[in-house]
């Protein structure tokens, strides 16, 4: 498949003439030259993530869509001569550099190439977003405001191979031509909707919502508690205010030995206070406060039985590697006094740097593969408990816990097998949700991919897939395993939502029904990019899957 090239030229006559007989001559010859033409390139041009898009070619007049609007990874993109539904809406992701990701607002899915291919010609598909270069593109606008979008991984052009209206029309990438006026094949109409393609997080306000890693839930008397990393600790009575709690709050009122330095220096309580003695060690100098205490990342917690079950992590410092420790605290109340369980799993991956020799009560050994941060414990259908964990180092992992204890099971398989896992593009923050829609019972997968942290930089956003059992296998709404990388978006930034994700999710009674509910972290563009928390509630596709409301 070749590109369609309009070339123009003249070519050039020579002519002699011939003056007399035997006598002299003299001959005289021209060159036409036209005056010389190259294509328009464009100028790379920053894109709206607030908005969706429509992609018109401007050679056939066809909407840029998803063949059969099919929610298969691998289907083709196609064009339509007509708006045919929200297969031809886009959403596009910042990824750095004028880069975009270019996400299907039907099968938020995105835009790539196949097999990441860099040759001429190759069909353009949707695929998960998973991280690979061929799903990073460029959007270059011309001066008659119409847009080349080239691949950055080829640094080919997307184009209507055929200039065709017909849906079987063939989509893919090729060189923009080097003279004449250049294929506008190769040009597209990008259109705003005006339309945020999200959502908005739900109104909050109080002290207590500047958060990551957010988790939530809500106790008998109906009072909402959120936990978060850097032992954040807040409550609220009505989901919308919520309020730190410190030695004088109306709930969860801490004592300033308890408190701590976090009292003194920051006026709020912690998750666990005092520290527990088995974290000493754990962090030198202490992460937080001037060193005055041990900081606490992302914790996640179960109701069982009227014992709160918090599971949380200690990242080892200084750090040079994934080294951490889960650990395990209960209370009988949401805001603690809590007792120390001791450590369910701990992890040591860095090969250059020996564990220590001494007082290594956490058991770390170099051999570990995995990241023991981010536990998100849950309970199976038929009342088994199971906790997964992980991050970057080598994908999220599942071990079964022993609801005697909270502890890992002796039977857990070694090492803990691996439920997804997105190589070196990153994926963190899981989170297993058990649900029943339509009779079929569910086990919800969510997770953030990308970079968390950088504030309106952030390319962090959220992912979903599902099993049908707690131990997978967990596929993407492609039909991709999550373990290769699958995923299916279920939020990303948009408008003033910078970095969607440290995702959770907890059932809300709402009149009297229950509402799977969304809680996460976002970087608010309208203040200065701080961490803020993000509500929304969750609805279902017809076939099942989550949808953000």
């Amino acid at each position: 498949m070749n590109s369609i090239v309009v070339r123009l030229g003249v070519l050039g006559v020579v002519l002699s003439v011939v003056v007399g007989c035997g006598g002299s001559s003299s001959g005289t010859s021209s060159v036409v030259t036209p005056p010389a033409t190259t294509p328009d390139m464009g100028t790379a041009t920053a894109m709206l993530d607030g908005v969706g898009y429509t992609i018109t070619n401007v050679s056939s007049g066809a909407l840029l869509g998803i063949a059969g609007q099919s929610q298969t990874a691998g289907a083709a993109l196609n064009l339509a001569a007509s708006d045919a539904g929200a297969d031809q809406l886009w959403h596009v992701m910042p990824m750095g550099n004028n880069q975009y990701n270019v996400e299907n607002m039907l099968t938020h899915q995105v835009m790539g190439v196949t097999n990441a291919s860099t040759a001429a010609s190759a069909a353009s598909v949707q695929w998960a977003d998973n991280g690979t270069p061929d799903h990073l593109w460029t959007f270059f606008q011309l001066q008659d405001g119409n847009f080349l979008i080239q691949n950055g991984n080829s640094k080919l052009y997307l184009e209507d191979e055929g200039s065709s209206t017909n849906p079987a029309a063939v989509v893919d990438q090729n060189a923009r031509a080097t003279t004449g006026t250049g294929c506008s094949c190769q040009e597209w109409k990008v259109v705003s909707n005006a339309t945020s393609p999200y959502p908005a997080p739900a109104a909050v306000t109080g002290n207590g919502i500047f958060v990551h890693d957010p988790y939530m839930l809500k106790d008998a008397s109906g009072t909402y508690w959120l936990y978060g990393t850097h032992q954040t600790l807040a409550y609220s009575t009505d989901m919308k205010t919520f309020t730190y709690t410190n030695t004088n709050s109306a709930l969860g009122a801490c004592t300033t030995t308890q408190g701590g330095d976090w009292i003194t220096a920051d006026n709020r309580c912690p998750i666990i206070g005092p520290d527990f003695s088995t974290w000493s060690g754990l962090q030198t100098p202490k992460s937080d406060n001037s060193g005055q205490n041990t900081d606490v990342w992302a914790p996640s917690l179960m109701v069982q039985n009227g014992t709160y079950y918090q599971y949380y992590s200690v990242p080892y410092e200084p750090s040079t590697g994934a080294e951490a420790v889960i650990g395990l605290a209960t209370s009988a109340s949401p805001a603690g006094p809590w007792t120390d369980k001791g450590y369910v799993v701990s992890s040591w991956t860095n090969a250059t740097t020996t564990p220590p020799a001494t007082g290594n009560i956490w058991n770390f050994a170099a051999t570990t593969t995995w990241n023991a941060i981010d536990p998100a414990p849950f309970v199976d259908a038929t009342g088994k408990w199971w906790m997964s964990f992980g991050s970057w180092s080598d994908g999220i992992h599942l071990m079964q816990l022993d609801p005697a204890t909270g502890m890992p099971l002796a039977s857990n398989p070694t090492p803990y097998p691996v439920i997804a896992a997105r190589g070196n593009s990153g994926e963190e923050g899981s989170f297993i949700y058990p649900w029943m829609v339509n009779g079929t019972q569910y086990y919800y997968y969510f997770a953030p991919i990308n970079v968390c942290c950088a504030g309106t930089a952030s390319t962090y956003r959220m992912i979903v897939g599902r099993a049908t059992s707690p131990q997978g296998p967990y596929l993407d709404r492609g039909g991709l395993d999550l373990k290769n990388g699958g995923e299916t978006i279920l939020m990303s930034s948009h408008g003033s939502v910078y970095g969607p994700g440290g995702q959770s999710v907890f059932t809300d009674m709402v009149s009297g029904v229950a509402t799977p509910t969304l809680v996460y972290h976002y970087y608010d563009g309208n203040n200065n990019g701080t961490p803020t928390l993000g509500i929304n509630r969750l609805g279902f596709t017809t076939d099942g899957w989550p949808v953000v409301q």
